[in-house]
């Protein structure tokens, strides 16, 4: 990963350890994943205590997942990021202090 944006300059690396707080997103994501992962499954092969249904969603899910992880880990990051640098419109007229 880059240090800095290099469209705006502005530094992806705010403190050091700044992206270990994405690891409570990326969990938050993988929760819905695997919520939408299980409800889809419900509604077009249908779960059931009877057989082993249950198992082949947690399965399908966990593969979706592993699949999922690159993806899951950029919007987790970015989703992070957001929280505490804001967008700014006219970020050409306001270039982020160098540090």
């Amino acid at each position: 990963m880059p240090e800095r944006c290099p469209v705006c300059t502005q530094p992806f690396e705010l403190h050091p350890g700044f992206y270990f707080g994405t690891g409570y997103v990326s969990y938050g994501l993988s929760i819905m994943v695997i919520a939408l992962c299980f409800i889809l499954y419900a509604l077009i092969l249908g779960l059931s205590i009877d057989d082993n249904s249950i198992y082949y969603a947690l399965a399908a899910s966990t593969v979706i997942l592993i699949v999922l992880q690159p993806v899951l880990q950029r919007m987790a990051r970015s989703i992070w990021i957001a929280f505490f640098v804001r967008y700014d419109p006219n970020w050409q007229k306001h270039l982020p202090q160098q540090s």
